[in-house]
């Protein structure tokens, strides 16, 4: 039997050598560096200890599923940021990053990379720096992990699931706790950059450490600071994909009855009824239809469009797209340019054998700039037949019809693009103490701190078009004395107006542009306060072994403050596009928990060990006071195999955001059902809500764990997870409310309102509400494997270390449980993808290590609610319309990661990372076919695909 099971090792190993070396590489472990002797390198390596529970437990053997990344490992993933490399684990997805936040001007979260557990929502995941808080750096409490102490990041822990209870709100669909090496001796550093193949977004990152002992050991310094740039992408046009113009639009041939579906997709889709320099916006229907299409270009010179096979005012697929593109790919980024600065510094001092006080302290700037918008009044202008700047012949055929004005589209090209620029300033500081005491005749440990967060946010919306000047100053005359002046001003003198030219490109003074344009800002100041006190022991012992317990309690206050410029504050829809409103509120959190760890069995006859988790916390909100609670089991009947599972409640406080988030808005549009489904520009106007109630959500959770005795080093787990939301915090689409008015929902009907001054355009007011529920259930998979290949192949040496990870997202409903609504399926969809995965081999010997990783998706759909079909469609309905294609095909992506490591100690290093190694496109996922703003030729999933290409990185380590 022994010679079967040996047998059976070497085989597993061989076939993953075989399997390793097939991809090219080797990909990543789940800790250690040098793996040239893995079976020593395991008994010299300390057992690493994660926080699936404040009892600190051994990570596989802990009730909670918890993945572990070690700091070798995002070292050799070689990414400018931690955040970039933890993204990439299937169990996070939809996480905010620089590339899917650069038009999130009014919401001030460009450059942002937080964490989104499971896609169950970053608000609901509770990001910590060594077990503690981290205060918010944006009004919805998310943290930037790009700010933190990126170099001495020892590992990161990702628990999934039943964390409320332990550590407290936000914690519904887990915690991601970052462990820093606070005891680093010597000095470190990196300079390293990198460059796509497209030849942008340079990028570089300079990083020191230094740590050292004084007063004979008992105390110990530590200062970490990093600087870096990316240039950021402002012209994806060297990208064959971002050039092609694919998006949906409404079918002009379908009615309810001839089974054609109602939208379509195509490609080379551009504006009918606006251009860069203008156009006249008649429908083909209308009194004006003989001048549709009269756009203007460079110095004013008058063209027709020619207009594609498809037009559904106002797009149309193919004709002319020079002039009229939705997304000309100049100025419209797809990544920020960013700087950061990061400082880190900490100071701790033995006061006695078992009492350590510390202070840290941490200070950062991010700044992003990104352009991202050009236009945005497709077809909402009115335009005089006596305008001063129309050509004479167009103003002579308007007159000739009998007409006085005609509609009329412009992208404001003389305008430029615009975009946004965001200051984040940030500083955390925490003093604490550490000890250990003896009581009820066992040893205990105490931890208590008081951390202070203070973030500032300066948002600017860039080069917005200010509409009450604009509006007066299209509306040119001439004047009594032969020049050209604002109708406004023959009336008021002194009203200050400059005439703005609507007809070409390129005519229109600086002075003219400066009046009708501007950068709304606005100013806020999040502020966070937590005292926090935790005890942990083993006070007794009972026929399994000892009782370990851990208690303490919390107290946290989180405030937000802040004022915006003067035209913003009178009205937000002063300006197309606005930096927002600030946010102003405040509340505070009062919680005490309780857990222990019981031992039940221990070797005996129908166990090797069973172990009984709990934990209760109650939690004082402003709103009232509601228990969360855990019940978890990890059950070994034999060596090698673990069976695990939990039961919890876990309560959320609505944030800052949800409560008290100023009016922002946004250019968006939805299909008119009132107009047979024709697309309707629209101004999204969200804010906040402070009568939310916190919502509450239940977790289950049940694997099993195998670490098979014949075959050491490896190790594999499996999980189930159910998690079940009530008075789910989130907040309808602009579709969704369009719909309900339409279906009789009067509440809904009032919140939308026609724009003042504008033609069909229209301001829809968004809130956060108690939706009904959320539910989503899913499967967590990992596996790793190390062995030494000299097993496999004498006298070759090293080490080879796989880990496969990935999760399976079985089902995702949302309910608003609003009259007239439907339930909504998530899973599946091309947010979030039915499957994530991550498989990674790393060969390591001596002073080469070579590493491959594959990751991906699976393929979905664009919505799981619409309906593919390309004839003999139903009849489409505002909750179901009919598309001809909804496929969104997978995608997967190699990365292959080198390093040398020389001098006398290895203590210099060479590395090399290539990402997307096959230069993979992404999916198109088209948007449409509602009004400007949703059709883009870029995909709307950033989060799930690569939209950068081929990236370049390479640098120098080097540690004394």
């Amino acid at each position: 039997m022994k010679n079967v099971k040996v047998g059976l090792a070497t085989w597993l190993k061989a076939s993953v050598c075989i399997t390793a070396f097939a991809l090219g590489s080797a990909a990543h472990a789940q800790s250690t560096a040098n793996a040239s002797d893995p079976a020593a390198e395991e008994s010299a390596v300390p057992e690493i200890t994660v926080t699936g529970t404040r009892v600190v437990r051994d990570g596989y053997n802990s009730p909670t599923p918890v993945s572990v990344v070690g700091a070798d490992e995002i070292a050799r993933s070689a990414t400018p940021n931690v955040a970039d490399y933890v993204n990439t684990l299937p169990a996070v997805s939809g996480s905010s990053t620089p590339r899917t936040t650069t038009n999130q001007v009014g919401a001030g979260r460009q450059g942002i990379n937080s964490m989104n557990l499971r896609g169950i929502g970053e608000v609901r995941t509770l990001t910590l720096l060594d077990g503690r808080r981290v205060g918010g750096m944006v009004n919805n409490g998310v943290v930037d992990v790009s700010e933190l102490p990126q170099q001495l990041i020892s590992r990161v822990d990702v628990v999934t699931g039943g964390a409320s209870a332990s550590y407290g709100s936000d914690a519904l669909s887990g915690v991601v706790n970052f462990v820093l090496d606070t005891k680093f001796t010597g000095f470190k550093g990196e300079v390293s950059g990198g460059i796509t193949d497209y030849g942008d977004n340079e990028n570089w990152k300079v990083a020191l450490s230094a740590g050292t002992d004084f007063a004979d050991g008992r105390g110990h310094v530590l200062l970490s600071g990093e600087i870096s740039h990316e240039e950021g992408i402002y012209d994806p046009t060297n990208r064959g994909w971002a050039t092609e113009g694919w998006a949906y639009i409404n079918n002009p041939a379908y009615t309810a009855t001839n089974g054609q579906p109602r939208v379509l997709l195509r490609p080379n889709v551009a504006l009918s009824t606006a251009a860069l320099g203008g156009a006249v916006a008649c429908s083909a229907t209308s009194a004006c239809s003989s001048l549709r299409g009269i756009a203007f270009g460079p110095g004013g010179a008058m063209y027709n469009l020619n207009f594609g096979p498809i037009v559904s005012d106002p797009i149309m697929s193919g004709g002319t797209v020079a002039g009229n593109s939705l997304r000309n790919g100049v100025d419209n980024s797809i990544l920020p340019e960013q700087n950061r600065r990061n400082l880190f510094g900490r100071v701790s001092f033995d006061v006695a054998d078992d009492w350590n006080v510390y202070a840290e302290g941490m200070v950062s700037h991010l700044d992003t700039d990104t352009r991202y918008y050009y236009g945005g009044m497709a077809n909402s202008l009115t335009v005089r037949a006596d305008n001063a700047y129309m050509p004479a012949s167009l103003s002579s055929a308007i007159t000739a019809l009998g007409l006085t004005s005609v509609p009329f589209g412009t992208m404001k090209g003389d305008n430029g693009a615009s975009g946004a620029h965001a200051e984040h300033g940030y500083f955390r500081g925490v003093a604490g103490v550490d000890g250990k005491f003896e009581a009820l005749g066992t040893q205990w440990t105490m931890n208590a701190y008081y951390e202070y967060a203070r973030a500032t946010l300066h948002n600017t919306a860039t080069n917005a078009t200010l509409l009450p000047n604009f509006n007066r100053a299209i509306d040119a005359v001439f004047a009594p004395n032969g020049s050209i002046v604002c109708r406004s001003t023959l009336t008021n003198p002194g009203d200050g107006c400059v005439p703005y030219n609507l007809f070409g490109e390129g005519v229109n003074s600086q002075a003219a542009i400066d009046y009708v344009t501007g950068d709304p800002y606005r100013k806020d100041v999040y502020k966070q306060n937590v005292f926090s006190i935790n005890f942990a022991g083993e006070p007794f012992d009972i026929w399994a072994g000892p009782v370990s317990v851990a208690f303490g309690a919390e107290h946290r206050t989180e405030s937000a403050s802040g004022y915006a410029d003067a035209i913003t504050s009178v009205s937000t829809g002063n300006w197309d596009t606005t930096g927002g409103l600030p946010t102003i509120g405040d509340y505070k959190v009062s919680d005490v928990y309780f857990e222990t760890v019981i031992p039940l069995a221990k070797d005996v006859a129908w166990a090797r060990s069973l172990n009984l988790n709990a934990a209760v916390r109650a939690v004082k909100y402003d709103s009232g006071t509601f228990a969360t609670w855990k019940v978890g089991a990890e059950y070994a009947p034999i060596d090698g195999i673990r069976i695990r599972g939990i039961v919890s409640r876990d309560v959320r406080e609505a944030n800052l955001a949800d409560r008290y988030a100023g009016f922002f808005q946004a250019q968006s549009s939805f299909q008119d059902p009132n107009n047979n489904g024709a697309a309707t520009t629209a101004r999204s106007l969200a804010s906040g809500n402070p009568n939310l109630d916190p919502e509450i959500g239940k977790t289950y959770s049940a694997g099993v764990v195998l670490q098979p005795r014949f075959l050491p080093g490896f190790n594999a787990s499996v999980d189930f997870y159910k998690v079940d939301v009530s008075g789910a915090i989130g907040s309808l689409t602009i579709q969704q409310i369009v719909n309900l008015c339409y279906a009789g929902n009067q509440d809904a009907c009032g919140l939308i309102i026609a724009t003042p001054g504008e033609a069909n355009q229209y301001d829809v007011y968004v809130q956060p509400l108690n939706l009904a529920s959320e539910s989503t259930k899913g499967l967590d998979i990992e596996a790793s494997y190390r062995f030494n290949m000299d097993d496999v192949v004498p006298g070759i040496g090293g080490g080879v270390t796989i880990r496969a990870l990935a999760t399976h997202y079985i089902k995702y409903t949302i309910d608003s449980g609003i009259p007239g609504s439907i339930p909504t399926e998530r899973a599946g969809t091309v947010n979030l993808p039915d499957w994530r995965y991550s498989f990674s081999v790393n060969y390591d010997n001596g002073p080469f290590s070579l590493t491959g990783t594959a990751r991906g998706i699976s393929g979905g759909v664009i919505n799981n609610e619409y309906i593919e079909c390309t004839n003999g469609c139903p009849a489409t309905t505002g909750n179901n319309p009919t598309y001809d294609d909804i496929t969104v095909p997978g995608a997967t992506y190699f990365d292959l990661a080198a390093t040398y490591r020389f001098g006398e100690s290895r203590q210099y290093e060479l590395f090399f990372n290539v990402r997307n190694l096959t230069n993979k496109d992404p999916a198109i996922v088209a948007a449409g076919p509602t009004g400007y703003g949703s059709w883009t030729n870029f995909p709307i999933s950033a989060g799930q695909y690569d939209t950068i290409g081929r990236v370049f990185r390479a640098g120098f380590r080097f540690k004394m």
